[in-house]
């Protein structure tokens, strides 16, 4: 019995010594995140229909947009005076991508399959509950300019659609 207890205890030391080993330093997890290149096009649209200062458009939601029509990055830039800088639109890309990095890295790497993963897609698409309402309707130019971002080949002419679409 007490050999049994020793083997035991053995065992255990062994498997909680490795599994509470130091964690490699130099370690990365590659993510496949939708193209930054083609986000302005996406960004235009979440600034326009999202970006308010009512809405994504203030430090005080989890998901934060920068552009012309809302919060700013630069002192002294005032929301619709100016155009949205790059420096706006790559803050507005990191805030996305930073809500669920793994999950946008899954849909991407699936080509855009099944978006609503992505809290961001079911809030706009009103399948989660969104203080904006549904901003978008599946398969309208909205969603499209959205999902096909999401799939690496996104559709400018719906995005530039989705601008002016009520």
């Amino acid at each position: 019995m007490i050999r049994r207890l020793l083997v035991f205890a053995a065992a255990s030391s062994a498997a909680l010594a490795t599994a509470c080993s130091t964690p490699d330093p130099n370690a990365t997890t590659a993510l496949a995140m939708p193209d930054r290149a083609s986000f302005p096009s996406v960004q235009a649209f979440l600034d326009h229909r999202c970006g308010t200062l009512d809405c994504h458009g203030t430090r005080y939601r989890n998901l934060r947009m920068w552009g012309h029509d809302g919060m700013r990055l630069a002192f002294g830039d005032v929301p619709g005076a100016a155009p949205t800088t790059d420096e706006e639109i790559e803050a507005s890309y990191d805030a996305l991508i930073a809500l669920e990095p793994e999950t946008f890295s899954a849909v991407v790497a699936d080509h855009g399959a099944d978006p609503e993963r992505l809290t961001f897609v079911r809030k706009a698409r009103g399948t989660e509950s969104h203080a904006g309402g549904a901003i978008v309707v599946v398969g309208d130019v909205r969603d499209m300019c959205i999902t096909s971002w999401l799939a690496s080949q996104v559709d400018e002419s719906a995005c530039a659609a989705a601008l002016i679409y009520p």
